[in-house]
């Protein structure tokens, strides 16, 4: 055998080897478990707008945290999995604004106690769905590391973020904003909304209208609950929430609800106040068929925030 076929079997043996090696280490690395997990989030993440086309309400909040929990324990033990890190937060989000919302509203002024106990609630919840769509968001490295940088660095790398991510951005933005909203007492919260709005000024540029165009809500809201001096501006609240009724010809209700509840009650507008809630109570909540929970408990709120108009312009 010549000395060039044997340098080329040892080669060749060699580089089998390797490739034999690398194969193991992948095969040792997704376990059944981990394959498992990895489907679960798939499936989990395709049936989700199931649950949000319920009917019932009474239905939806009992399920609702059995669910959470359910998430949390697959996550828990696949903590880097985007898909239960952006399910996660998206369910978080979207049970504190269709519930623990409610809850604060209606106990406000009214039972300290309990009050006390769903404020302590929804704020632990946005800041859990902060928390995981950061994870999820934390997969894009330069995000990761513009974190901690500056505002400039920040929405440097949120240009690099394209429509894939928007998802991700909205419930993490939408989380962090309500949570910091709730938090204005704290000056650490509140220097971190700038990064905020950041985030969620990316997703406008991407896709304005995801969510059923609540990116738009997000800052009707903000806008006409800043005041001037903080950039609050009721031109632009009533521009976004206008935007945002007519992206779904005003069959997404809860925009609707947040109209009347946040820019009616800062400009004072009773008429307005009092039009887009009999709106809501008159509209039918299987137009949106997708959004049939969301409609639901926007009739709900809508009916309180009516019989409680002179309570909610005097606080």
């Amino acid at each position: 055998m010549s000395h060039q076929r044997l340098t080329n079997i040892i080669l060749t043996s060699t580089k089998n080897l390797i490739f034999l090696s690398l194969c193991c280490i992948f095969v040792l690395s997704c376990t059944p478990k981990k394959i498992a997990s990895d489907l679960t989030a798939k499936i989990m993440m395709s049936g989700a707008p199931v649950f949000e086309m319920e009917g019932d309400v009474e239905v939806a909040d009992d399920a609702s945290l059995a669910l959470l929990k359910t998430m949390e324990v697959f996550q828990y033990d696949n903590p880097k999995n985007k898909d239960f890190n952006s399910l996660l937060a998206r369910s978080y989000g979207t049970y504190c604004m269709g519930f623990l919302e409610y809850d604060i509203l209606r106990y406000k002024n009214k039972d300290e106690e309990l009050y006390n106990k769903y404020l302590q609630r929804i704020k632990l919840f946005y800041s859990r769905g902060k928390e995981y769509g950061l994870n999820a968001l934390k997969k894009n490295g330069s995000f990761k590391r513009a974190l901690t940088k500056d505002l400039g660095s920040f929405e440097k790398a949120l240009k690099g973020m394209g429509r894939r991510y928007v998802p991700r951005l909205f419930w993490t933005a939408m989380n962090w904003g309500n949570l910091i909203n709730l938090s204005k007492t704290s000056p650490l919260a509140v220097a971190q909304f700038p990064k905020v709005e950041a985030i969620m000024q990316r997703v406008i540029q991407l896709d304005p209208n995801y969510y059923y165009a609540v990116p738009h809500v997000y800052f009707g809201v903000s806008y006409s609950t800043r005041t001037s001096l903080f950039g609050g501006n009721l031109g632009k609240s009533k521009a976004h929430f206008e935007k945002a009724l007519a992206a779904y010809n005003r069959k997404f209700l809860m925009t609707h609800v947040y109209y009347a509840q946040f820019y009616a009650v800062r400009s004072g507008d009773k008429e307005l106040y009092k039009s887009l809630l009999n709106e809501v109570l008159i509209s039918d909540a299987k137009a949106l068929p997708e959004a049939r929970l969301a409609n639901e408990l926007a009739k709900i709120r809508a009916e309180w925030l009516l019989k409680h108009q002179k309570e909610v312009f005097n606080q």
